[in-house]
């Protein structure tokens, strides 16, 4: 175990210099050419000093119109009215895919043990209503609501009877599993972006960083984790996934060839090594095996068809694929030294943790919706129904834990949250698709719609097409100057919060709730505070960029050049006098102090020192001003 983490930090380590490179650098040589055809960005403006940044999916037959382009996320970004990376700054996120659900929906998501979805669409319900996903001027918003939602749950509403225990839980449930669901989405479309190319408006280090706010939504306190945890986050996020999806795929690739079947990887939506099929020869011998294949079959989540269910198989359901000289299975419509016909048995995720997860069983329809309905179920009655606490039958749910742990160690996929993630992704990636097979993805659709167990949740192909609506209302907000209020009132939040210690956060945190939203500090709207804004910005961008050189503890100039590093401390040397924050002061000469004595290069160590000096006076000069006393002329004595 210390063994894998100290191989993560090392890969983590190796990977942060490319990662500065291609956030910070300006010449696209430098920058990752990481893209994935399918997706593309358009920019809109929102009025002289704001853009409308919309991913779309180009030609989504099934998703739309033939043809078509749908829109899947929207940024807001306020630029200042400069051109200039350092300038702008993301400050809302919108999935376009995702609408309030009506009344509805909600009273039937309060019912316990109702896991069904009602209704094949949303329609446009919240059109007018719609919220962003993302609010990065309140990232700690959902976490203190979320934690005044379980006060008040454990205090109020659990003490009352039964009935209002079990409703509200199961409201409070089916809202966070829908929120989980729709995240999950953003994540996997963001995944798909096109970033640092020559027509990409983010690099990725900005990409990654919304992916990790969104990761960090999902946990409780994620919303109050500093900008810099959440690009450690994010790069470590990385890392994890794909360890998760090589070990998977061996082990699948294992799992097919001690079984008799043949291993696929599917590419759904622009993916590659993400999803993998397993299927069974209609006819033929299967591999003769010294041991027992059955723990194999358990760790598949498959029962194992008979010659005798084979023969029962439709025409329908037999696919004819081409082999390869070797036996290997080659890509649908390839031609290859032999035909052999096959029957699909299931569609694997590779981004569950702990295997591979079945995400679509072709040849048992509830096999996976019971298991999860049977978990769901006996989580209801425990907290619902009879009342177990956390608090004061803690036994009981270490006992609950240590068996979902000796149950996952034995094949069985425990992990409700990670199961959920997997499901909310393939979902995405299959309305989205247009390469798969027409029988197999129709067969794969109905698959995943049985696992939709949540009344507030929408069909994905319904999703899609509600994308569109939403994404005119806000094209809509910015040509009726909406969204350049909302870029308004952002400033003067981010100007409020310039100077906040992390106490500062929580206290005004402490007093939004307390007065149900109503105290929101804004700083006063003036004229000077676009070009305060853009200061600050610039400041903290080129802090960013030295800090992130400075963390990695190596000579800065072996990452980048050095005439990029010296511009760099010049250029944030320059803009602090203008920059009223003792923190960001200190933290600028901390950053540039190891710079100094990180680097070989002894003109950019002249350069630090000179800097250093220069800061130095700067600061000497602000305690000076603040401490001199105002002069006070006393009366005379006459």
């Amino acid at each position: 175990m210390h063994l894998r983490k100290r191989m993560r930090f090392l890969t983590a380590a190796l990977l942060v210099p490319f990662l500065i490179t291609a956030a910070y650098s300006a010449e696209p040589a430098i920058a990752s050419r990481v893209s994935h055809a399918g997706y593309v960005w358009r920019t809109s403006p929102v009025g002289s000093s704001a853009e409308l940044v919309t991913l779309f999916c180009q030609g989504c037959e099934q998703a739309g119109a033939a043809g078509s382009d749908v829109p899947l996320i929207a940024l807001l970004r306020d630029t200042l009215g400069d051109t200039k990376p350092e300038s702008s700054r993301i400050t809302d996120l919108w999935l376009l895919s995702y609408a309030r659900p009506n009344i509805g929906k909600r009273m039937l998501s309060a019912v316990p043990f109702f896991y069904w979805r009602v209704g094949g669409s949303r329609g446009n319900h919240g059109v007018k209503t719609l919220a962003p996903l993302l609010d990065m001027n309140a990232l700690q918003h959902p976490a203190a609501n979320t934690l005044t939602q379980n006060l008040l749950q454990w205090t109020v509403l659990d003490p009352l009877s039964t009935p209002v225990r079990a409703s509200t839980r199961a409201y409070r449930g089916n809202a966070a599993d829908d929120e989980r669901l729709h995240l999950q989405e953003a994540i996997s479309y963001l995944q798909q972006a096109p970033v640092s190319t020559p027509d990409s408006p983010l690099n990725q280090l900005q990409v990654q960083t919304l992916i990790a706010r969104l990761e960090l939504r999902k946990s409780l306190l994620g919303g109050f984790v500093s900008a810099d945890g959440a690009a450690k986050y994010g790069v470590s996020a990385q890392i994890r996934d794909l360890e998760i999806r090589s070990r998977d795929w061996e082990l699948l690739r294992e799992w097919a060839d001690k079984t008799g079947l043949y291993f696929e990887p599917l590419d759904l939506a622009g993916t590659r090594n993400e999803y993998a099929a397993l299927w069974i020869p209609l006819t033929g011998s299967h591999p003769a095996s010294a041991t027992s294949v059955a723990p194999i079959w358990k760790l598949l989540n498959l029962k194992p068809p008979s010659p005798r269910d084979l023969q029962q198989i439709p025409a329908g359901a037999v696919f004819e694929r081409a082999l390869d000289e070797n036996g290997n299975l080659l890509p649908a419509g390839s031609s290859g030294a032999r035909q052999i016909k096959l029957v699909p048995l299931g569609i694997y995720s590779l981004d569950y943790p702990k295997m591979p997860l079945l995400v679509a069983d072709f040849r048992n329809h509830h096999h996976l919706r019971w298991r999860a309905m049977e978990q769901r179920s006996i989580n209801e009655v425990t907290a619902g129904v009879i009342g177990i606490s956390h608090f004061t039958n803690w036994y009981y749910y270490v006992a609950a834990d240590l068996y979902d742990f000796v149950a996952s160690r034995h094949g069985s996929p425990m992990n409700q949250a990670a199961r959920l993630d997997c499901y909310s992704q393939f979902r995405a990636r299959l309305a989205l698709d247009r390469e798969l097979d027409p029988t197999l993805r129709a067969e794969a659709m109905q698959r995943i719609d049985s696992l939709a167990m949540n009344p507030l949740e929408a069909a994905p192909n319904a999703e899609m097409q509600a994308a569109s609506a939403n994404f005119k209302a806000l094209e809509d907000r910015a040509q009726t100057g909406q969204l350049l209020a909302l870029v308004k009132k952002n400033r003067r939040e981010e100007l409020a919060a310039w100077d906040r210690t992390k106490l500062g956060a929580i206290r005004h945190e402490l007093f939004r709730v307390l007065t149900f939203g109503a105290y929101t500090p804004e700083a006063k709207s003036s004229e000077d505070i676009v070009a305060q804004l853009a200061v600050q910005r610039r400041a903290q961008y080129q802090l960013d960029f030295l800090e992130q050189l400075a963390r990695a503890g190596t000579p800065p100039e072996v990452q980048v050049d050095s005439n990029r590093i010296a511009a760099s401390v010049a250029e944030l040397e320059s803009l602090l006098p203008a920059v009223n924050s003792d923190r960001f002061h200190l933290e600028a000469r901390n950053t540039i102090a190891r710079l100094r004595s990180n680097s070989e290069d002894s003109d950019l160590q002249a350069r630090c020192e000179r800097a250093l000096v220069a800061l130095y006076s700067i600061d000497e000069a602000r305690r000076t001003v603040a401490l001199k006393p105002t002069s006070v002329r006393l009366p005379s004595a006459e």
